[in-house]
């Protein structure tokens, strides 16, 4: 497996999409509020049918805009490889037009990751073979793990060819489907699969109320099986503020937002989490698809942008160090920077004040839209008043 490379360490990713979904000065202006709200990472799509859309046609400049403005904010980029170019599918979709989401010409898809992680590999160093082929709305006619697997492996050995200190990202399932990894895995999938990705969504739900972890460990058994437990990033996952049913208000998807993160990441199972996604991709409320930013379309920010902010910022350079065990519903973790410790609390029953561990005998209490207050702490404890949303314990 490949070496590490710097920043590799953070959790802290989002779905900006800047090559896909940002241009001119939006791709400016999306850049400086991650940096701002303390996003490390983006997932990226550098679309086959952007760069190449005829077989003799390699277009690079907004690609290579994209990526330079998001490194210069200091934000790493997943490459996401996907999907189909018209003149490279056999498939036809029902009106006669080439099905992009089918399984293309293996040959011109080699090429097309190979060139494109040749050109961009001093600035890319992790890439998503496809997205969600596990589900019909990605995969057609239906999703086939033999057919994924044949295009994961081409696209692992051009990309290796290319760059082999790179990364591949395998999988990439819409929830955690154990039935389809395996049978990838079973086609030579595992060998060509670096880092294992899924979309573990569990909205309206709270991921302590759905099991997330269990999922997670369930996958986690299904790599060790194959010999190993290999890095599970989570490139996807999201609670939409839609009006219509699985919506949440803005409260409670921020709320979910923190304890997602730091539930996953602080498990040891899962190494980054992608949040989907960044900006609402539009204007109607009733429709999930259109609702699951940070950023309202108007670039304006959601509750969820101060949430992620606060998280993001708080635990920047910390790493997990265990879970305080105070009860079931009852959340403590701690998080480690050398010798500073720090404390994430919350709970999943009702609201409760009580004493918590404290990583001093005097600590800032940090929580969204809450002004930050200070406590003592006699003998490493600070009585706190716990709720759903997430606290920040910090040495004042």
């Amino acid at each position: 497996m490949p070496a590490l490379f710097p920043l590799d360490r953070s959790p802290f990713g989002m779905g900006i999409y800047p090559s896909h979904r940002t241009s001119g000065e939006t791709t400016e202006k999306a850049a400086q509020l991650a940096q701002e709200a303390g996003i490390r990472w983006t997932r990226d799509e550098l679309g086959w049918a952007g760069i190449q859309p005829e077989r003799d046609v390699w277009n690079w400049e907004r690609f290579d805009r994209a990526v330079n403005i998001t490194l210069e904010h200091g934000i790493q980029v997943l490459g996401l490889l996907s999907y189909g170019t018209p003149w490279a599918m056999s498939l036809k979709t029902p009106d006669g037009k080439p099905d992009i989401l089918s399984l293309p010409d293996l040959r011109a898809w080699s090429e097309y990751v190979g060139r494109t992680v040749e050109r961009f590999r001093d600035r890319i160093h992790v890439w998503q073979m496809w997205n969600e082929p596990n589900i019909r709305g990605f995969w057609h006619p239906k999703p086939d793990p033999k057919e994924y697997a044949r295009l994961l492996i081409a696209g692992a050995n051009a990309a290796k060819k290319a760059d082999p200190t790179c990364w591949v990202m395998g999988c990439n399932t819409s929830l955690v489907d154990l039935k389809f990894d395996r049978a990838v895995f079973d086609e030579g999938g595992w060998e060509h699969t670096d880092i294992i990705g899924v979309h573990p969504y569990r909205y309206p739900h709270p991921p302590e109320r759905t099991d997330l972890l269990g999922d997670l460990l369930e996958l986690a058994a299904l790599s060790a099986e194959y010999g190993a437990v290999k890095p599970i990033w989570i490139s996807e996952i999201g609670y939409a503020t839609h009006t219509g049913p699985g919506g949440s208000s803005e409260w409670w998807s921020g709320v979910m937002l923190m304890r997602t993160y730091l539930t996953a990441w602080s498990s040891g199972l899962v190494q980054k989490l992608f949040w989907y996604d960044y900006r609402d991709d539009g204007l109607r409320r009733e429709y999930n698809e259109h609702n699951f930013g940070i950023l309202h379309h108007d670039w304006s920010p959601k509750m969820l942008y101060e949430v992620y902010r606060v998280m993001a910022t708080s635990l920047e350079g910390f790493e997990p160090d265990g879970r305080v065990d105070l009860g079931t519903d009852l959340y403590v973790l701690r998080f480690r920077r050398g010798n500073e410790l720090r404390l994430a609390a919350w709970t999943t029953g009702k609201n409760v004040k009580m004493p918590v561990p404290a990583p001093g005998t005097r600590v800032s209490v940090i929580k969204p839209w809450e002004e930050t207050k200070t406590l003592d702490a006699p003998n490493g404890w600070a009585t706190v008043s716990l709720d759903a949303t997430p606290m920040f314990l910090v040495p004042a």
